[in-house]
């Protein structure tokens, strides 16, 4: 029996994180490749493409590790994802330090994103909103000002997010409740899409 005084092998900790890690990810992508949520993923990306490649803005919004994707994925169609092309109009919502804690401190936080909306969002534009919880205020009221002003909204979530399809045109839902794998499988699909834009650009004149 271990003594619970004693701290715990270090090798061990990460060797199970690891292979737990492992397994839930060959589970979670069996359920990614379910027909019905690849059809939902490809018609949000369809959405994403069209509208970036014909010169619209894509909006990224997110709190904390979602926060960093949407940086990730802006910073993809500014510069490129795996060929070269032109840059291409993308916005995150969160990246300035001084604008979220300017509109926090004097609008609240839930404001910090639906203002960036405001401000940069136009008719035919795409919101491409993540919340693992589903439950993150600022996140989802930018989607209704998104809604509101005639954006493409996409929300991607986890389990706990399911029964949103009413805050967006593109509900996609991983069917996990554990923050990292959400957050690395709506990596994966913005990915997807990121690679799917530099492709269909250099068909483009």
């Amino acid at each position: 029996m271990s003594d619970p005084t004693q701290p715990r092998d270090p090798a061990g900790v990460l060797a199970a994180r690891h292979d737990a890690g492992v397994t839930a990810w060959s589970e979670l992508a069996r359920a990614a490749a379910q027909e019905s949520l690849r059809r939902q993923v490809l018609a949000a990306g369809e959405a994403v493409v069209a509208a970036v490649t014909s010169g619209r803005t894509l909006l990224v919004a997110g709190n904390g590790g979602s926060a960093a994707i949407a940086s990730h994925v802006a910073a993809e169609m500014l510069g490129r994802c795996v060929q070269d092309r032109a840059p291409l109009p993308a916005v995150s919502l969160a990246e300035s330090t001084s604008s979220v804690t300017a509109i926090a401190n004097d609008y609240g936080f839930e404001q910090v994103l639906a203002r960036g909306v405001r401000a940069h969002g136009r008719e035919g534009d795409v919101l491409l909103a993540m919340s693992t919880s589903g439950a993150s205020p600022n996140v989802l009221a930018a989607l209704q000002v998104a809604r509101e002003r005639g954006l493409v909204t996409v929300l991607m979530t986890g389990a706990r997010g399911a029964g949103l399809g009413e805050l967006a045109d593109h509900l996609l839902v991983v069917p996990s409740e554990e923050t990292p794998r959400i957050q690395e499988l709506h990596m994966l699909w913005a990915h997807a899409w990121c690679e799917a834009v530099d492709e269909v650009m250099q068909e483009l004149p």
